[in-house]
């Protein structure tokens, strides 16, 4: 997981250039407070930073903790809220693995559309820059790796769901 954090810091670094810098350089320079541990029923589930009075916690985290769903649409982070039926009962199993299936399916899509094809590109232009081309390459199997663990939990719901549709 640190491989595949770092490997996204370093890759956003590579590929976006001064804009982002740009765009948020009231971050930039600033010093870091603090750091707090993120828990839930006593267990951590992340580290957020503090920096001008402010917690940065990871998103995902956050909306695993708290049952909403994530998904990433080219350069947009999408929180939906949990659905639930109209009697004020939690989903069923069948629909909660629907709505995953069609969450992995948005994810998958996404990656191989957007974000595989430009990290293999630069691992590419970069394969004879030393450091720098390994990293790169490091950070392409990375996004791959992320993908194709997707793609095995996608299939292991879809078969969730057949077993479930054919004991009906």
């Amino acid at each position: 997981m640190k491989k595949f954090i770092s490997g996204i810091i370093v890759g956003a670094l590579l590929f976006s250039g001064a804009s982002v810098f740009a765009g948020s350089a009231s971050l930039i320079g600033q010093k870091v407070q603090g750091i707090f541990v993120i828990e839930k029923g006593g267990s951590k589930l992340a580290e957020a930073v503090v920096i001008n009075g402010t917690a940065y916690a990871p998103i995902r985290a956050v909306s695993e903790a708290t049952g909403t769903k994530l998904s990433v649409e080219g350069k947009k982070i999408i929180m939906d809220e949990t659905t639930t039926a109209s009697s004020g009962n939690s989903i069923t199993e069948r629909d909660r693995i629907v709505s995953e299936i069609a969450r992995y399916d948005k994810q998958i899509s996404g990656y191989k559309a957007d974000i595989l094809p430009t990290y293999k590109l630069q691992a590419e232009e970069l394969a004879n820059n030393g450091d720098l081309g390994k990293r790169a390459a490091e950070t392409y199997a990375d996004f791959r790796a992320q993908v194709d663990a997707w793609e095995k939990e996608r299939a292991a719901l879809q078969a969730q769901l057949a077993e479930i549709d054919g004991n009906k």
